[in-house]
């Protein structure tokens, strides 16, 4: 039962989705009360229920034909799909109730605070229904990281107005959305997706599976990977030069080795795996944990201690039960043993 929760609801990509309102919180308003940041996450629970459990209704046809998630309660018929689309737009409402109850009106009126939510369902609902399905799979990826990046908005309602370090963590999670879903995904999928005729971006850059289950990537597949890892590079180090969290030399330090620390980390990883891949799968799960561990690194340091600790237990915590985490340690050390 427990582990049919776990997959149903993906509570493994949980953190993914509940520091997003945190951040944007945090940005606004560094001082977030403790009642605020647990409506933030359970609001963020809500939100993740649904845009997960939608996801794999839209492509249940789909997914009954991917190995990888024959143990699935949907795709086994362990839940039927009524149910399953019943429960997931349940979340909707759940989610406003929980926004009204625990989060508030604070500085930001719930008219405004409830668009920005509003418009993460409607994207994510968009998504899910045609991410597959649109012939230009780059603009559904850029239609779910606008759903994505909608809770950072949402957050920043919940505390303040909008900052310059807001638009940044925007901009990252719409960056880091375009790769994960155009590279991460779409490459995990790639056999299945190509024979079912479905569209992704890597499909549509014309990557391919070779004998042996090896990935040809294209060259124009892999610009479009690199452009995008630049700019995520570069987006939490220019906050940091910049001090858009505004703060005191002292947390400027911290953040300054944290964000550097994650960067030159990334880098070693895609120069190690772009030496020796070895587990495809452990080296990507490596990569997708520092990619979202920079705006945490970029923000953290500036926060009131009870809402910084929510915001990496949010982080770190799902990931314990992943399997994948224990991929990437795997991985790394296998690397490091091979030199």
């Amino acid at each position: 039962m427990y582990v049919d929760l776990y997959h149903f609801i993906r509570l493994s990509a949980l953190g993914a989705t509940a520091t997003l309102p945190i951040l944007g919180a945090a940005s606004a308003r560094p001082q977030v009360a403790p009642r605020q940041v647990a409506g933030l996450l359970a609001v963020a629970t809500a939100f993740h229920a649904f845009a997960y459990i939608h996801n794999d209704v839209c492509d249940l046809e789909l997914d009954r034909t991917q190995p990888r998630r024959a143990h699935y309660p949907l795709v086994r018929g362990a839940i039927a799909p009524r149910v399953a689309l019943a429960i997931a737009l349940a979340c909707v409402p759940l989610a406003f109730g929980l926004d009204r109850w625990l989060v508030g009106r604070s500085h930001a009126t719930g008219r405004g605070r409830g668009a920005h939510l509003a418009h993460a369902f409607l994207l994510l609902a968009a998504y899910n229904r045609w991410g597959k399905r649109c012939p230009l799979p780059p603009l559904t990826d850029f239609v779910q990281a606008l759903g994505w990046a909608a809770l950072i908005h949402y957050g920043a309602a919940a505390t303040g107005k909008p900052s310059r370090l807001t638009q940044l963590l925007v901009a990252y999670e719409i960056l880091l959305i375009m790769l994960v879903n155009g590279l991460h995904g779409a490459l995990r999928d790639l056999a299945n997706d190509a024979a079912r005729g479905a569209h992704t971006t890597a499909i549509l850059f014309g990557a391919s599976v070779l004998p042996g289950d090896r990935l040809r990537l294209p060259p124009g597949l892999l610009g479009y990977a690199a452009a995008l890892q630049l700019a995520l590079l570069a987006l939490p180090i220019s906050g940091v030069v910049a001090n858009l969290p505004g703060y005191t030399p002292a947390e400027r330090v911290v953040a300054a080795g944290a964000v550097g620390g994650v960067a030159a980390a990334t880098v070693a990883l895609l120069v190690a795996a772009a030496h020796d891949l070895g587990d495809p799968i452990g080296a990507g799960m490596a990569h997708l944990v520092l990619l979202l561990s920079a705006p945490v690194a970029l923000v953290a340091p500036g926060m009131a201690p009870r809402a910084r600790a929510a915001l990496l237990a949010a982080h770190l915590l799902p990931l314990l039960p992943n399997g994948m985490t224990y991929d990437a340690l795997r991985w790394a050390l296998g690397f490091r043993m091979r030199r």
